[in-house]
């Protein structure tokens, strides 16, 4: 086997492309070395000297001779001899601790969220990128690498296929977190992204310091929510506006604007083989003629300006009118008292509207003798004249 007194790496050679030049760990093609070799370190590399599987020395950027007082581990676990060019046996790996800022992730899969301002179920996904570098090589050798044959190498894809799916749990998990706990809707995340990638990173940093990994930033690029959940949030939008401009009466006339959508879009409904402008006219009309009577409407639903028809002539009276304005007829309706649930009822009625039970004839009415007016069968004073009646 070749004894080596020089040893360096340079990187992978032209046939490599892509990812593969980017390379992380690779391994030294020989394992007998002299005292007195060269060690070449490029900057942002490391080299780990192994014995037996054990790892005993690092050399960081520079050039290194090798010798008994440099190698004080080696010489700890292996006998080496006096004597210059004398030779012992190592394994040898070469690190890159330079950073690498490109490394992509994203969600796989989308998750679910209630947006706390519209209280509405959305999908979100998120997508970003993140930087590495290597703080502890020994650490990171041990614990993720473990062996590989001579003149073999490794590149960053292998710390994505390990930590995708760390990197994607803590990333959804700080997003909700942070939709609920500061009540932001998905039109409002965008504004957070900055601090929720640095939160991101705090949370994902420790699991990688575990691995002798550094987190050298990490940034949210995109949160995409569907077209049709968009879709949905933007008519919730638009019809608070809606509403805010309306105001209080809100339903009545947004039933109107209902009625009226469906009219203007079937415009030539006006009449048959009518053109389109005889169409919009008769739209208009209709529309007129059913804005008049929701106006109605909304007006009889309100006790402060419903009128009063006289059954006599059908005149239209104000609330608080006791006779008809034109002929003269009482509007006020007598009314009486149900003995069994007290409850008022016209005085027409011959059994409680409440409880059913049937007003007993000559409990209908008291006639005051005074003033002959008929008075509820619970009055205890007429209600016109106030003669004492029981």
């Amino acid at each position: 086997m070749a004894v080596f007194d020089r040893i360096k790496y340079d990187g992978p050679s032209q046939n490599f492309i892509g990812e593969e030049r980017q390379w992380l760990v690779y391994k030294f093609p020989g394992e007998n070395f002299v005292l007195g070799a060269q060690l070449i370190v490029n900057a942002a590399q490391e080299a780990v000297f192994y014995y037996s599987g054990e790892i005993l020395d690092t050399f960081g950027p520079g050039r290194h001779t090798l010798s008994k007082g440099n190698l004080p581990l080696v010489q700890k676990f292996v006998n080496i001899p006096f004597g210059a060019k004398t030779p012992f046996t190592s394994e040898i790996y070469f690190v890159n601790k330079a950073s690498k800022l490109d490394m992509r992730w994203g969600t796989s899969t989308p998750f679910h969220i209630q947006d706390p301002k519209f209280e509405i179920l959305i999908t979100l996904r998120a997508f970003g990128q993140f930087g590495i570098k290597i703080a502890d090589s020994k650490k990171f050798l041990s614990e993720i690498i473990g062996v590989l044959g001579n003149n073999d190498m490794v590149d960053h894809r292998i710390v994505l296929r390990y930590f995708k799916g760390l990197v994607s749990t803590k990333i959804k998990d700080m997003i909700a977190n942070t939709i609920l706990t500061s009540k932001l809707s998905v039109f409002d995340i965008t504004a957070s992204m900055d601090s929720i990638s640095e939160a991101c990173r705090n949370k994902v940093s420790d699991e990688f310091s575990r691995f002798g990994i550094e987190v050298v930033n990490m940034f949210i690029e995109s949160i995409n929510v569907p077209n049709e959940d968009i879709l949905r949030l933007r008519g919730i939008l638009e019809r608070k506006a809606e509403f805010t401009q309306i105001g209080d009466d809100r339903y009545v006339v947004m039933r109107q604007l209902d009625v009226l959508e469906k009219l203007a879009s079937n415009p030539g409904e006006g009449g048959s083989g009518m053109g389109i402008g005889a169409g919009l006219g008769a739209g208009v009309a209709t529309g007129k003629v059913l804005g008049d009577m929701f106006r109605n409407i909304s007006d009889d639903s309100n006790p402060k300006t419903r009128k009063i028809i006289c059954p006599e002539c059908g005149n239209e009276n104000t609330p608080d009118a006791a006779f008809c304005c034109k002929c003269g007829r009482k509007m006020v309706t007598n009314t009486k008292k149900c003995s069994e649930c007290g409850k008022t009822n016209n005085e027409e009625s011959v059994f409680c509207a409440f409880c059913g039970k049937p007003f007993k004839n000559n409990e209908e009415k008291i006639i005051c003798p005074e003033c002959g007016n008929e008075n509820t069968p619970d009055a205890a004073f007429c209600c016109k004249c106030g003669k004492k009646l029981k």
